[in-house]
């Protein structure tokens, strides 16, 4: 039942190995096994020079194992065998398991100095012949049934896990562990094309955002041979995430564009467990953009943050849109829809931060604490039938200086003065906060312009209308 990968030690590499183990197990339905000990090698460790490839029907287990990418290995450590084949129906691969026992342990080890260059900040890359992408650690395309669970994802070089056209898939029980001046560390994405997916259980600290949800045509569409309506992301759970990043971001990121659809997403139980002063920066330091190279765009090693000096703040807890990444156009009402996220307990600056566009969806109990700031901002677009229930700020709750006035360039996000709720030039309608608190340290409760109106009822029992105009509120 169960085929151990030392049995293919007479093999050249360790890759070797576990790639002809994974290919018989395709063919006897055994369950392939990577122990703690390396016979080849007479070490606890498995050097992975060449990708892993998975099969049609194959559970790997990783027990109690230390799979560290060659410091000279430029390639992902796992891909799927549909990888290398256009992204059709015909070519979908099924049941794929990969399962960490113990200490399972998938480590990028030394990073390669790649990595992209990008109209923000990012002016140098390093000169290669290599695509940053190389250095994704796991990477899948094209599966159904499919799960990925207990594993400690470390170091990775670029996206940690990342995903498009995964359905009927659960990822649960990760903990993700990097930081680091290296751009893009996320931890788990979920591209285009995904559905009926869980997402669960993820710890730890991510270089970038924690988890993504991204359907725009700057990332996978152009490869595809489907037609564009598979490119949607629906029917998401993601519960249990208590975690934070090193760079700014968010903890979960949900982001379409081009007319690709992204709805019935469903949070919940979101913990921001980052450390946290009254002396952090207003965001963490984001090599996304503010990198430091050396003048040939090689990395220089980023200094470790340390609470109190620099603090983990993030930009927001929950991101739903953003007003770039788009190649044609940006998400457009009826594009972005019936999203529901519940228990948030965050010191962002954004607890929940919206932009373009939001239809038919619920927010409820969000906590901001420490040094939290805006329990909600609304950026340009049309937003329509939105409920906020249970929203409040710990009493102690005072946000930084520097979040007085905000203006962010590249997602065209500006606020003037402290507010608990804020409007840039939003069109609203149907919009409610009902049992709200907000932050004592804050007076005003509205902030900015726009069109429309809010309802607002306080958890003191009192309940006030606030007009929305483009000179202000009323």
């Amino acid at each position: 039942m169960f085929l151990n990968v030392n049995e293919y030690k007479h093999l050249a590499c360790d890759s070797d190995m576990i790639n002809a183990a994974i290919m018989d197990a395709s063919k006897n339905g055994k369950i392939v096994v990577i122990p703690r000990f390396n016979e080849r090698t007479g070490l606890d460790i498995w050097d992975i020079t060449k990708t892993i490839v998975m099969q049609n029907d194959v559970t790997l287990i990783i027990n109690n194992a230390h799979l560290r990418m060659n410091d000279n290995a430029y390639c992902k450590m796992f891909i799927n065998s549909a990888s290398e084949l256009p992204f059709t129906p015909e070519n979908k691969q099924r049941n794929i398991t990969i399962k960490g026992i113990g200490d399972a342990v998938l480590d990028g080890g030394k990073h390669t100095g790649i990595y992209e260059k990008n109209g923000i900040a990012r002016k140098v890359p390093q000169k290669t012949d290599y695509h940053p992408t190389v250095n994704v650690l796991m990477a899948f395309v094209n599966i159904e049934n499919f799960v990925v669970e207990g594993l400690h994802i470390k170091n990775q070089r670029y996206w940690g896990l990342t995903n498009a056209l995964v359905s009927n898939a659960r990822f649960s029980n990760i903990h993700f562990s990097t930081d680091g001046n290296v751009p893009n560390q996320d931890g788990l994405d979920l591209g285009c094309g995904c559905h009926d997916v869980i997402v669960e259980n993820i710890t730890g600290c991510a270089g970038d955002n924690l988890i993504a949800l991204c359907a725009m045509t700057m990332t996978d569409p152009p490869k595809f041979a489907y037609d564009p309506a598979t490119f949607n992301i629906y029917n998401i759970t993601i519960r249990n995430i208590m975690g934070y990043n090193v760079n700014g971001c968010a903890l979960i990121r949900l982001l379409n564009h081009d007319g690709f659809k992204l709805y019935n997403i469903r949070i919940d139980n979101v913990i921001e467990t980052s450390p946290w002063s009254e002396d952090d920066w207003c965001v963490a330091p984001n090599p996304d953009l503010v990198i430091k190279t050396d003048d040939e765009g090689n990395l220089i090693p980023w200094k470790t943050l340390v609470a109190g000096e620099h603090g983990y703040r993030m930009e927001a807890a929950i991101i739903i849109g953003e007003s770039y990444w788009y190649s044609n156009f940006k998400a457009r009402p009826g594009d972005t829809y019936g999203i529901s996220i519940s228990n948030v307990m965050t010191h962002a600056r954004f607890a929940v931060w919206i932009n373009n566009t939001l239809q038919d969806s619920s927010f409820d109990n969000i906590r901001l604490f420490g040094n939290g700031y805006m329990a909600a901002y609304f950026g340009e677009g049309e937003v329509e039938n939105l409920s906020f229930r249970n929203i409040s700020y710990d009493k102690t709750t005072k946000p930084l200086k520097d979040d007085e006035n905000i203006y962010i360039d590249w997602n065209q996000t500006e606020s003037k003065g402290y507010h608990n709720i804020y409007f840039n030039g939003t069109k609203v309608k149907n919009v409610r906060f009902d049992n709200f608190r907000p932050c004592e340290n804050i007076e005003s409760i509205v902030g900015g312009h726009g069109s429309g109106k809010i309802d607002v009822n306080f958890a003191d029992g009192e309940s006030k209308e606030y007009v929305i105009t483009e000179s202000g509120i009323k």
